[in-house]
């Protein structure tokens, strides 16, 4: 079989192998779905089947993309069996060909879809993520406080049943739970401009703002006053700034370098996003060692008998893949250990320890 066409062959069987794998994994993952959108729907005014299923839709494409990583690692795993079983790989090494020439089709693949998905997939399903996130929001009420970060520092915004407040501060204190450089805009629930509030601080206390050093300008003022405390009722807490910001979930990787960087100008923690970051930058790493993973399993020759036995153990070694990048997620969130190495190093040692496998498997 020449070369070119042991590719297409093998490079074929492994887009099918995954392909189907993803579809249905991503069918159960839309059923599971939809049943928890039809209970939301069903606690909220004007929720009825076509908003269950709207979301569903819309949150099917993120939640699919959490399992790409077993989903190569199934897919390699029945590609590399089912050739095995018809003793094609016996037939291929005998002709002279070496592991590497086998595996190398469906690890070419993974890591072309690892680039794939953090430059074209991810940026579509966290944009589709954060439109359903935010409907969900609205829905039930939250979407009424809202925070962002831009060039110019945090902005807020809280509604009420009486007013709306509109909030611009420099920067977040996050040891002292305080904004500072403030500027408060007041205004009706028409949007009928009532009063202006700047500040060198403003402290969230329960549900109170404290503006310190604070100056006023009313709608009908012609002058300022001043006073060494202002308070405000409000719902915004400290905790808001750290849990209402968009979550990483729905930034891709080209919007994340940017929001990171304002997020540290105003003092916003970025734990979260730097992990996101690194995470999917080490998706093509992760969908490769997912592969070699499962060739070091799966290419040891039928007649040795144990075909179930190795295929129950890198199914094993998948899911530990799995917890061990969760362990090194948590220390890396908790700054026990460098994002980048907590991110890099799970992919790293299980490339490393099925490349080893594979050269004690290639050398007999």
């Amino acid at each position: 079989m020449p070369p070119l066409t042991l590719f297409r062959y093998i490079a074929v069987r492994t887009v099918f192998a995954v392909g189907g794998l993803l579809l249905i994994f991503t069918g159960l993952i839309m059923l599971v779905d939809l049943i928890e959108n039809l209970r939301f729907a069903g606690k909220v005014d004007d929720g009825d089947f076509g908003l269950a299923a709207m979301l569903t839709i819309m949150r099917a494409p993120a939640l699919a993309q959490t399992l790409i990583p077993f989903v190569f690692l199934f897919g390699a795993i029945w590609m590399f069996n089912d050739l095995n079983r018809r003793s094609e790989i016996s037939v291929m090494r005998s002709a002279g060909l070496s592991i590497w020439r086998l595996l190398g089709p469906a690890a070419i693949i993974a890591a072309l879809s690892g680039v794939l998905i953090i430059t074209v997939i991810d940026p579509m399903s966290a944009k589709l993520f954060s439109t359903a996130e935010n409907l969900i929001a609205n829905k039930q009420g939250g979407g009424q406080n809202v925070i962002r970060v831009f060039t110019d520092g945090i902005w807020l915004r809280q509604r009420d049943e009486k007013m709306q407040l509109i909030i611009n501060a420099q920067n977040f204190d996050e040891d002292r739970e305080t904004l500072e450089d403030v500027t408060v805009w007041r205004t009706d629930l028409n949007s009928r401009f009532l009063e202006r509030i700047d500040a060198s601080e403003a402290v969230l206390s329960g549900q109170v703002m404290e503006l310190r050093d604070a100056r006023l300008k009313e709608a009908e003022g012609l002058t300022e006053r001043r006073t060494p405390v202002y308070a405000m009722e409000t719902v915004l807490t400290s905790a808001d700034l750290r849990s209402r910001v968009p979550p990483p979930e729905t930034m891709s990787i080209w919007q994340l370098p940017k929001f990171i960087a304002l997020a540290e100008t105003a003092g916003l923690p970025t734990v979260r996003y730097h992990m996101r970051f690194h995470d999917l930058s080490s998706a093509p790493l992760k969908l490769l060692a997912m592969v070699l993973i499962a060739a070091s399993f799966s290419l040891r020759p039928a007649r040795l008998g144990g075909v179930f036995g190795m295929v129950l153990a890198s199914i094993g070694v998948g899911f530990l893949l799995y917890i061990l990048s969760e362990i090194s997620s948590a220390l890396g969130q908790a700054g026990l250990v460098p994002i980048a190495m907590a991110a890099w190093t799970p992919a790293i040692i299980a490339s490393l320890a099925a490349i080893t496998a594979l050269l004690h498997l290639e050398d007999g």
